[in-house]
């Protein structure tokens, strides 16, 4: 009860000095083009997406981990930070968005990015030591500040790219906390805008075929349809890109599927139910653009690459920064272009094969099917559109990951797993706004484990789709 009326008390506090702030600050804002930074409004947002979300956990979904008490937090110094074993989708995607909502309230209140992500950061701490019961997280730590940077600096460019176009709806979704920014400040958040090159979304229909081979033999799979959304935005264009400003260009893709499972896996629902979520992005952080003659275009700098892949046959995430070298070269009525891409995992994560597919008994205690990574990303890409607007591309990211012994949990084993995903697709015009296309994606996985047999593991799925371009 009394960390209820704690709760209670504070989002009061909290709005009490939005009120205060907004009279306070509101007026000078507006005056001086709102470029004022405003330190004491992003920490208060901070402050209160953490009390927003812990107070639904605790007092609505009733979590068990949420129900902090006094005893939990008042020795915060005491308490081991260690891996966690929670869901894969709670700790590589909402963790990072998570992280990005303490990151827009900071880019809200006009801090830039470094200062953002130090708030973000700050955040995660703080939710980490005083929100939760369960030990504070390493990961959590890592993928909630600097994913939280990743996935809040895009939103919150895209949001400002719906909000130019008066898409005002689709701008508070992609940035939720203006909610409480703007009423706070008494205007929408100010930055860039028109540097939108695709935003579009794809629906596909598709099928899959699967093989693994084991230490406990081979398994064949097919995943027989499967129906899916994918959204992809390009900002600004990759090729002879010259900018210091962090994500200035970026790409990003969001996709999920689901469709008829393939009798295999380590619950009911995963032999019934085929599911895919996939996000794939990159960032420049720093950019020159060498002149390499008149119709070539070419960027070359520092990156950022986010991965996350949550598939019924496979599992694998990456959070690395790197170097990029992209090139163009320009045609009468055509253009080719490459892209190479090199990144050190900060962390990462792959399935663990033989807890994934039930061939061996769990433990006791919760675990999960997926162990935490190190090692580098390459990632190659071809591209080339033709007279018509034919478009062709080929990616393939590769990633050598090393499952380091302090993550290691029981049934888990250590050693090296090499994972190449490729996806080539062929599309073209059918009217202004609409693509149809047809691609391929194949997925080889060889894992070397230090006390286990070695797995190998094959998918290929095949899909048709249709591209609505939009903003």
């Amino acid at each position: 009860m009394k960390f209820k009326r704690f709760v209670i008390a504070f989002a009061a506090a909290v709005m009490m000095m939005s009120t205060v702030s907004a009279q306070e600050f509101s007026s000078e804002v507006v005056k001086q083009d709102c470029e004022k930074k405003h330190y004491v409004i992003g920490a208060v947002g901070v402050f209160a997406v953490n009390t927003i979300i812990g107070g639904w956990n605790r007092f609505v979904s009733n979590a068990p981990w949420a129900q902090v008490g006094w005893e939990d937090i008042r020795r915060p110094w005491e308490r081991k930070i260690k891996f966690d074993c929670d869901w894969y989708w709670t700790n590589f995607v909402l963790h990072p968005y998570q992280g990005g909502l303490y990151y827009l309230a900071a880019r809200n209140a006009n801090l830039n990015l470094v200062e953002s992500l130090l708030y973000a950061t700050a955040g995660s701490w703080m939710w980490e030591f005083f929100y939760e019961t369960n030990s504070p997280s390493t990961n959590d730590l890592v993928y909630t500040s600097i994913g939280g940077m990743v996935t809040g600096e895009m939103l919150y460019r895209l949001s400002l790219e719906a909000q130019a176009k008066d898409h005002t709806v689709i701008s508070f979704m992609g940035n939720p906390v203006r909610l409480y920014s703007d009423f706070v400040q008494g205007h929408a958040p100010k930055g860039p805008s028109g540097n939108i090159v695709d935003s579009s979304f794809k629906t596909l229909v598709g099928m899959s075929l699967a093989s693994s081979n084991s230490g406990d033999g081979k398994l064949n799979e097919v995943f027989p349809v499967s129906i899916g959304v994918e959204y992809r935005a390009i900002y600004a264009d990759p090729y002879g890109h010259d900018s210091n400003d962090p994500y200035s260009q970026f790409y990003f893709e969001f996709g999920a599927a689901g469709g008829k499972g393939s009798g295999e896996g380590s619950s009911d629902t995963e032999k019934k139910i085929m599911y895919d979520v996939h996000i794939f992005s990159d960032g420049m952080l720093f950019s020159r653009a060498p002149d390499f003659g008149e119709n070539v275009d070419t960027t070359f700098g520092l990156c950022m690459e986010y991965d996350f892949c949550w598939n019924s046959f496979m599992e694998f995430s990456s959070l690395a920064p790197g170097v990029a070298f992209k090139q163009r070269f320009n045609g009468q009525n055509s253009w080719k272009a490459y892209q190479l891409r090199l990144s050190g995992v900060i962390m990462g994560t792959s399935d663990y094969y033989y807890l994934r597919r039930g061939s061996i008994v769990e433990s006791e205690y919760l675990v999960r099917d997926y162990g935490y990574t190190t090692g580098a990303e390459l990632v190659a890409k071809l591209a080339a559109a033709k007279k018509g607007g034919i478009e062709f591309d080929w990616t393939v990211h590769g990633y050598a990951y090393w499952k380091y012994p302090s993550q290691k949990q029981t049934d888990d084993d250590t050693g090296w797993e090499f994972i190449a995903f490729s996806d080539i697709s062929l599309e073209m015009p059918v009217g202004k706004t609409v693509n149809l296309g047809i691609a391929d994606e194949f997925y080889f996985k060889k894992s070397v484990y230090d006390n286990v047999p070695s797995v190998r593991s094959l998918n290929n799925a095949i899909n048709v789709y249709a591209r609505f371009k939009f903003m």
